[in-house]
């Protein structure tokens, strides 16, 4: 055979080979995805080999059904978004059991990525050694749009230990038509204003209210003894429990009769509570106040100069010292705390945002703003507080006031005995 004639035979061969190596050629592709062990290979520029490989971070919260539902429909946009990061939330409603579970955890080196602390818990944990520095997360537009008051308690040591994610302030609402028949235009502004006030209430209406607890409800009894006092030093020193607390809630043991105790959520028992002029005073939470219908909210006096604590019933998002997923971690955090999640967790649970420029109007915002805080929050929480209404650097301090608040919570809960309910907490000192 001539070689003229091998021509075709070298030619099928040649056309042959290259279609078998097609399928080959697809697999090496480095640009190809969906590996089994779980990375894929992205080029997106020729010649740069990006490998990128699935992430697991786990977070703790302690939230009510609601809101666990409500943090869950945001985790899952967040995972379509980063379908590379995979979040696992772990809800405890009980804060006193998610307290010791994630104290446990934390000494162990096996706390989940990130937690959502109680604002009072953020300096403890920092001061244990359990959390990483936040700072990265606050810069730029972030940073900007935060307030003094509640960055503050979040710092120690010269840094920032958690992202401000809600608040719900507790606060004292004082009746304008009472205060008007004592003699008063504004509410008392020192203890001795207000027994006058009391008692001249009582004078002429025995059966009214001079002050209203919900039945263990310790943040309700801090933010009103410390309504009428210009220093707090000892505020929120809740253990050993100071001579000028023990002074003021002895006094209310002999009129125990006009002390209600209804509960901040049991907004049909204030309102009527207010209408008929059978409760002075009461302190309640930012969203059991804007329960209360309009008309009930314009009859009452709010003194916004003496809101001192406003942080304490808040949350921030904090990671854990343990966690090695740090840069996933400050994602989540801040996109779970930016400005149009913390709208819409406003507008369905009534907890106020951390962030400033939600107290206004914001033309930014992908949708308009459904729910918008008043204003002089803003001034409230942009205030600079003095080191005595900051935390307390005591890494035992949650610990105090979940024992300061199950006694109160003993002695007020069917019964109210106020006396028993002090010789219980001087034993604590001894």
């Amino acid at each position: 055979m001539t070689p003229r004639k091998y021509v075709p035979f070298l030619l099928g061969a040649l056309l042959l080979a290259a279609l078998l190596l097609i399928p080959f050629s697809k697999d090496a592709n480095p640009a190809s995805i969906g590996k089994p062990d779980g990375k894929s290979n992205l080029q997106t520029v020729p010649g740069e080999l990006i490998v990128d490989q699935l992430t697991n971070i786990h977070v703790n919260v302690s939230l009510t059904y609601i809101q666990f539902q409500q943090l869950q429909e945001l985790n899952r946009n967040f995972m379509m978004k980063y379908p590379h990061i995979q979040v696992k939330l772990v809800n405890e409603p009980s804060k006193r059991d998610a307290y010791t579970q994630w104290s446990l955890q934390s000494q162990r080196g096996e706390a989940a990525d990130i937690m959502l602390l109680d604002n009072g818990w953020v300096r403890p944990f920092a001061v244990k050694g359990f959390l990483k520095p936040a700072d990265s997360i606050m810069t730029g537009d972030t940073l900007t749009d935060q307030m003094a008051g509640l960055l503050e308690p979040l710092k120690w040591n010269g840094y920032l230990w958690g992202v401000p994610k809600d608040l719900n302030p507790y606060f004292v609402v004082w009746s304008s038509a009472l205060l008007e028949e004592v003699g008063l235009k504004e509410p008392p502004l020192d203890w001795l204003g207000y027994q006058a006030a009391a008692l001249k209430m009582i004078e002429l209406h025995p059966e009214a209210s001079i002050v209203n607890w919900g039945a263990g409800d310790l943040y309700q009894q801090l933010v009103w003894l410390s309504a009428f006092r210009n220093n707090l030093s000892d505020g929120l020193q809740v253990l050993p429990v100071s001579e000028n607390q023990m002074m003021q809630l002895g006094w209310f043991q002999e009129r125990r009769a006009n002390i209600s105790r209804i509960d901040g959520d049991e907004t049909a028992a204030l309102t009527k509570a207010f209408e008929t002029n059978k409760l002075l005073a009461a302190i309640l939470t930012w969203n059991d106040y804007e329960k209360l219908p309009e008309s009930v909210r314009g009859k009452l006096n709010v003194n916004r100069e003496q809101i001192h604590y406003p942080w304490l019933n808040g949350r921030s998002y904090v990671l854990s010292s343990s966690s090695r997923m740090e840069d996933e971690a400050m994602l989540w955090i801040q996109e779970m705390s930016d400005i149009n999640n913390q709208q819409l967790v406003y507008d369905r649970s009534g907890q106020l945002p951390a962030r400033a420029s939600l107290y206004a109007f914001n033309s930014s915002l992908l949708r308009e703003q459904a729910h918008i805080p008043p204003e002089w929050w803003t001034k409230v929480l942009n205030a600079k507080k003095a080191d005595q209404q900051l935390p307390i650097p005591d890494p035992h301090w949650p610990e105090k006031w979940q024992q300061r608040e199950q006694i109160w919570r003993t002695y007020s809960e069917t019964t109210l005995e106020i006396s028993a309910y002090l010789d219980a907490l001087n034993e604590l000192d001894q």
